[in-house]
């Protein structure tokens, strides 16, 4: 039986879809109230900043090391979301990594199709490694902010300078072409319409552009090889289970390291619900992750 906070989390999912007539300003409203669930502890230390062009929020728990940086990418399907309502994330992160947090606030699909996401995504994450005593950088990203650093790290592989020390990947959406067999096989158990929100906002971001011929913004089609060690998340109850673990067969495949944590009946970016105990308990184990590669980097 699910308990009360797993019940409240579902109950926020299903509200993103509660509007059967909804526009896209209508979703990002609502994604809007979702986040607002999320209350920033009173101590963390908040700074706005111009990330060589790119909007993006500082976030810092008390104590936190100067020389590690955490780059966060939201969710919201390229369409939603924006860095003030990931600032507590940001927190949790902050505490659990001992790194300096910065979320970005890339461009929104279908305003900024692809690439225009992904380039600022890549040029947050390039501008934090030239800061002052900045020493190693790793990247997070939950859902479509997790198809975002995967083809972040692809571009970074091929494009030379700095690379990631590691990257955690919560509920990633990797695969826009939809054919991962859990956005059936799991549908019923899944608060969003998975491969509705897949087809509609994942044809948002590529703007006409097929999901196979463009790797960078479907990941799981592109060259795997030489990308930072990965701790990928997904919940058993939701759609995009199957993305999380072909993402991680085929890093492996290609001779990288993927970790896999399936929660046990949670849902889409559970870790993100920061009345539930399991995000608590995942963001911990993600941060440790994230230490140990900071240390061993």
């Amino acid at each position: 039986m699910a308990s009360p906070e797993l019940g409240r989390a579902r109950d926020l999912l299903s509200h993103l879809v509660s509007e059967p007539e909804a526009t896209m300003e209508d979703y990002r409203r609502l994604y809007d109230e979702v986040l607002a669930n999320f209350e920033l502890p009173a101590d963390a230390d908040v700074q706005q900043v111009d990330a060589d062009g790119v909007p993006a929020i500082w976030v810092s728990a008390p104590g936190a090391a100067p020389d590690k940086v955490v780059v966060l990418v939201h969710g919201g399907g390229w369409c939603m979301g924006n860095a003030h309502g990931y600032r507590e994330f940001g927190y949790r992160i902050s505490r659990a990594a001992d790194a300096r947090v910065l979320v970005v606030d890339y461009r929104l699909a279908p305003e900024h199709p692809f690439p225009a996401p992904l380039d600022d995504v890549v040029a947050a994450y390039r501008w934090a490694t030239t800061q002052d005593g900045v020493r190693q950088v790793a990247l997070v990203g939950d859902s479509a902010g997790g198809g975002l650093v995967t083809g972040a790290l692809v571009q970074l592989r091929d494009g030379g300078g700095q690379p990631p020390v590691a990257a955690v990947l919560c509920s990633p959406l990797v695969d826009l072409a939809g054919e991962g067999e859990s956005l059936v096989t799991r549908a019923e158990r899944d608060p969003l319409p998975a491969a509705a929100l897949v087809g509609a906002m994942g044809g948002a971001y590529l703007g006409g552009l097929e999901p196979k011929a463009t790797p960078l913004a479907s990941p799981l089609y592109a060259d795997l090889s030489g990308l930072p060690p990965m701790r990928v998340l997904v919940g058993t109850d939701e759609g995009l289970h199957d993305d999380a673990v072909r993402l991680v067969d085929a890093v492996r495949a290609a001779g990288g390291q993927a970790e896999l944590e399936v929660g046990e009946e949670m849902v889409h970016i559970w870790p993100i619900f920061s009345f539930l105990p399991e995000a608590q308990e995942s963001t911990d184990r993600f941060g440790e992750f994230l230490r140990k590669q900071f240390a061993g980097a």
